[in-house]
C-alpha cells in the first residue's frame, strides 16, 4: 500500500460518520425527487408495464440531476474536513447545489471524453480518466470553469497517470474481494451492496482529494513551482464557500502526523 493510500485510509476512517451522513442525506434527496418526478415519467404506465427497461430513462435523468450535486457536495465536505473548517453536511450540500451547472458541464464533458477513449480498446479511456480526475476538484475548490479545469488537469497530471492507476487498482481489488466474500457468506443483500458502494465511492473521493493536494495545493506553497493555466496564486486558492487562509489548513498527511505525535507523547 502506498503512502498516499495510507493517508487516505486514515482520513476516511476518522471521518467515516460524516461521509456516510452526507451519503444518507443524498439518498433522502434522491427518494424525494423520485417521488416528485416519477409521475411525469412513469405515472401513465400500468403496473404490469413497469420494468427495468421502462424505468431506466427516469433513473438516468435522476443521475444527471443528482450526480453533480453529490460529487460537488462530497468534495466540499472532504475539503472542509481536511482544512480544519469543521464538518457541515448541509452547507456542503448547498455548495454542491450552487455549483451544479459547472459540475454538470464538467461531468458531461469528461464523461464524453472518457467514453470515447473506452471505445478505442478500453486503455485510452483508463488513461483519460487518470488525466481528468482532477476536473471536479478544480471546478469545486478552485472555482475554475469546466474547460479550464480539463486543460489544467492535463497539465497537473503529466507523468502521474500510473501513480493514480496503481492506487485506484488497489481500491477496486478490495471492492471486488469484499463483494465476493459477502456473496460467499450469502450476505450480499441490496442494502448491504448499496452501503458497500457508498463506502467505496467515499473512499475513492478521499483518495482523489489526497492526490489533488499533492498535485495542486502543495506546489502552491511559497518556494514551490507555480501551477499551470489560470489557477489561483500560491496561498490564495478559493474554497467552496469560504476564503481559506494559508497556515490554517491541516492537510491529510499533517493530520496523520500530528495524531501520531500526540500518541507518542
Amino acid at each position: 500500500m502506498t503512502l498516499t493510500l495510507k493517508q487516505a485510509f486514515y482520513f476516511f476512517r476518522h471521518n467515516i460518520l460524516h461521509l456516510l451522513g452526507f451519503a444518507l442525506v443524498i439518498a433522502i434527496l434522491v427518494i424525494l425527487l423520485a417521488q416528485l418526478l416519477a409521475p411525469l415519467f412513469i405515472g401513465a404506465l400500468d403496473a404490469e408495464h413497469i420494468n427495468p427497461e421502462t424505468v431506466r430513462p427516469f433513473a438516468q435523468f435522476l443521475n444527471l440531476i443528482i450526480k453533480p450535486i453529490y460529487t460537488g457536495g462530497l468534495i466540499a465536505l472532504i475539503f472542509s474536513l481536511a482544512t480544519g473548517q469543521g464538518a457541515s453536511i448541509y452547507r456542503s450540500l448547498w455548495q454542491g447545489i450552487m455549483r451544479w451547472p459547472y459540475m454538470f458541464m464538467a461531468n458531461v464533458m469528461t464523461s464524453l471524453l472518457i467514453f470515447a477513449g473506452l471505445m478505442l480498446f478500453v486503455l485510452p479511456g483508463i488513461w483519460l480518466f487518470t488525466r481528468l480526475f482532477l476536473v471536479p476538484y478544480l471546478v469545486m475548490i478552485d472555482r475554475q470553469t469546466p474547460l479550464n479545469a480539463i486543460i489544467n488537469s492535463f497539465e497537473y497530471t503529466k507523468g502521474y497517470a500510473l501513480t493514480l492507476f496503481n492506487d485506484i487498482l488497489f481500491l477496486v481489488v478490495i471492492f471486488i474481494l469484499s463483494i465476493l466474500l459477502l456473496g460467499s457468506m450469502q450476505l450480499l443483500h441490496p442494502l448491504v451492496l448499496l452501503l458497500l458502494i457508498l463506502l467505496f465511492q467515499s473512499m475513492a473521493n478521499v483518495l482523489y482529494y489526497r492526490h489533488y493536494e499533492i498535485l495542486v495545493r502543495e506546489p502552491r506553497e511559497p518556494g514551490n513551482s507555480p501551477e499551470p493555466g489560470n489557477s489561483p496564486e500560491p496561498g490564495n486558492s478559493h474554497e467552496p464557500g469560504n476564503s481559506h487562509e494559508p497556515g490554517n489548513s491541516h492537510e491529510l498527511e499533517n493530520k496523520q502526523d500530528n495524531n501520531s505525535d500526540s500518541k507518542g507523547d
